[in-house]
């Protein structure tokens, strides 16, 4: 429309409308308590995921070589960018009877046992409930970065720590916690 030409080809096609950013679902702290008492077989996945804030499908793939005394370093399925993180050392004890396997959770291997995964949290909430807070694995990650911009840690290590190329994409979540 700045009439370097007469007719402009794309003023017939209407624009897409976009979704207003809402804000990322996390769990609170009874919701966690309610999940991690009703985890079961995949406690221990539940809890790497709340404590160190990676991807659920980083995270099926994780091997003992993959850590380095209190760090993971892990190269990301979805950007192929490697993540080097510390870990809690409460998080180390809870998996170091995992490390004499091949993988951390064998049992994750397969479609099935994943779904089964997400199946057993969401079980816990009512079903509308779910689909409209989109709960999952991934909510795990909102819940750590939520938690950690909570505790005063800056965007910038956030977005390190998530593995996030974007500050802008640490952004979101920085500011639905200031609006908190």
């Amino acid at each position: 429309e700045v009439s370097w030409i007469d007719i402009n080809p794309f003023s017939a096609i209407k624009p897409v409308p976009l979704k207003p950013a809402c804000q990322r679902y996390y769990f609170t702290p009874e919701q966690i308590k309610l999940i991690m008492k009703n985890a079961a077989k995949f406690h221990d996945f539940y809890y790497l995921l709340l404590h160190t804030g990676i991807r659920c499908t980083d995270a099926y793939k994780l091997k003992p070589e993959h850590f380095e005394s209190n760090y993971l370093k892990v190269q990301m399925n979805k950007t192929g960018d490697f993540l080097n993180i510390p870990i809690p050392e409460h998080v180390l004890e809870l998996l170091e009877p995992r490390m004499a396997n091949s993988t951390l959770f064998p049992l994750l291997s397969s479609d099935r046992q994943r779904r089964n995964c997400v199946k057993n949290i969401q079980r816990l909430f009512e079903p509308d409930f779910v689909r409209k807070n989109n709960i999952n694995l991934h909510t795990f990650r909102h819940t750590y970065a939520h938690n950690m911009l909570n505790k005063g840690v800056p965007k910038e290590v956030l977005q390190t720590l998530l593995g996030h190329r974007s500050i802008k994409t640490t952004e979101i979540y920085a500011n639905w916690v200031r609006k908190e």
